[in-house]
């Protein structure tokens, strides 16, 4: 007797390991070429740390952006079309995850940049996207009960 496979299990899981590559396995190989394959420039220490405030900002607006779309998604999936949610959960994932990654690039702009703790920034900007990730992107579990209307 075989179980019929829920439609949701294998979008979930090619758009989770996409997303699982941008934002774990990318800014980790980012994490490692920092000083040594990527090498700051020299710019203004002003410039680079308001640069660094508006980085930190950008990166609150897609957590922001990320958990309300998200409770908007959940409160409409049952309302979705059964051969429509895995396109659905597809796409929500990976621009979760798009978005998440966005912090990596901040910490590769204020890398290279330059200025006085440019490595520690970046750094820090790279490791967020991994941490936003884990916290907004939901797992299949949230998806099925988001379909069960839960």
């Amino acid at each position: 007797m075989s179980r019929r496979p829920d439609p949701l299990d294998s979008g979930f899981r090619n758009a989770y390991g996409a997303g699982l590559a941008l934002c774990v396995a990318w800014p980790l190989a980012l994490q490692l070429l920092l000083g040594t394959a990527i090498r700051p420039a020299a710019a203004s220490p002003e410039a680079v740390q308001d640069l660094g405030y508006t980085f930190t900002g950008l990166t609150l607006v897609c957590a922001f952006f990320v958990s309300r779309r998200w409770a908007r998604v959940r409160m409409g999936f049952r309302a979705v079309a059964a051969e429509r949610r895995p396109r659905v959960l597809v796409r929500e994932t990976l621009l979760y995850s798009a978005l998440c990654v966005l912090s990596s690039l901040f910490g590769l702009c204020t890398y290279a940049l330059g200025g006085p703790h440019a490595g520690r920034y970046a750094r820090g900007f790279i490791a967020l996207s991994t941490l936003m990730f884990f916290v907004f992107v939901p797992r299949l579990q949230a998806w099925r009960e988001a379909a069960q209307g839960e």
